[in-house]
């Protein structure tokens, strides 16, 4: 028994370094950390005080030796240098990651070189999305919204308007204060009477009228179209909120040349209607339709009075339904 003991203990310190192979561990790691400092203090190496990159030539390597510069950041450069064809001035950096961020890299950065400058402002009243995109004043996808946004509006009056559109980032909005201007507005892109002058009836408004209103695109018109399908007619103004996927600030651009005119269908018939019928309104549940269609079948053949059939509604839906349903 205590041979097998000591067998043991033996194995053990087998894997347990002797006294100099200790030893010989510790100036290893101190050997290791000696090298590090002074790889980064010696002159050969580029220290933060003297390392500068180009920006527009830089790796995400050479980006993230940059203070200030986390990953993020890094990542989000290199994607609008890509989409904006490079950057044409440091002072885009800044406009692009804000003040903090640019106190602690911009004196690390090169400025870009070899940049090309317009020779003229771009008028943005008449500019076309071929120059925009070429000037690398904005990108595909910003250009079409620009130039949708323009022609609602007739022109361009004011910078506030560029600004509010949302698919512009903060170097396209840069550059276009930068490089563009707003030139007057020719009869070419003067609003229409049918536009501003003549209010809209929601219930008979197409796809196209509906779009021609600020604050309106093509998707939004056609999500006004199919619910207000869905929803027979519109009763009230207010009931555009309830669309899903469209912004309010967008609505109340729209909302002063709309209006709610009369029915344009026939109210939904508690005598007649199915179930399916009854659940594809909005505001009717698969539970209700069935509730509906039980009382009604309790009731008879005869005509359901108002009276009777307000009181099957719920109370928080009684008074949104009741212009959507008839008892004959």
């Amino acid at each position: 028994m205590m041979r097998e003991d000591a067998i043991a203990l033996r194995k053990r310190l087998k894997w347990w370094p002797s006294g100099l192979g200790f030893f010989g561990w510790i100036l290893i790691s101190l050997t290791g950390t000696v090298k590090k400092l002074y790889l980064f203090t010696s002159p050969a190496f580029p220290s933060a005080l003297s390392y500068r990159v180009d920006i527009n030539r830089a790796d995400s390597l050479h980006l993230l030796s940059v203070p200030g510069l986390t990953p993020w950041k890094v990542h989000r450069l290199l994607r609008i240098r890509g989409e904006m064809g490079g950057f044409r001035e440091l002072d885009e950096i800044e406009v692009l990651l804000g003040k903090e961020a640019w106190e602690k890299c911009g004196s690390f950065l090169i400025a870009p070189s070899g940049s090309i400058y317009p020779s003229q402002k771009v008028d943005l009243n008449q500019a076309d999305s071929t120059t925009l995109v070429r000037g690398h004043l904005c990108r595909p996808l910003s250009a079409r919204s620009l130039l949708r946004y323009r022609k609602k509006l007739g022109g361009f009056s004011s910078w506030e308007q560029i600004d509010s559109l949302k698919h512009l980032n903060a170097i396209e909005k840069y550059r276009l204060h930068r490089y563009g201007e707003l030139g007057s507005r020719t009869s070419k892109h003067a609003p229409s009477k049918k536009t501003y002058q003549t209010l809209l009836d929601l219930n008979r408004a197409s796809i196209d009228e509906l779009e021609a209103l600020p604050g309106i695109g093509r998707k939004t018109a056609e999500r006004i179209v199919r619910y207000r399908e869905k929803l027979l007619y519109f009763t009230h103004i207010s009931q555009l909120w309830e669309i899903w996927g469209i912004h309010p600030d967008n609505l109340q651009k729209a909302q002063p040349y709309l209006y709610v005119g009369p029915p344009s269908k026939e109210p939904l018939s508690l005598r007649h209607a199915s179930i399916e019928e009854l659940a594809a309104h909005p505001y009717i549940s698969w539970k209700l339709a069935r509730q509906l269609v039980r009382e009604r079948m309790r009731w008879g053949e005869l005509p359901i009075p108002p009276e009777i059939w307000e009181a099957w509604l719920p109370d928080s839906l009684r008074i949104r339904l009741i212009p959507y349903l008839k008892g004959d």
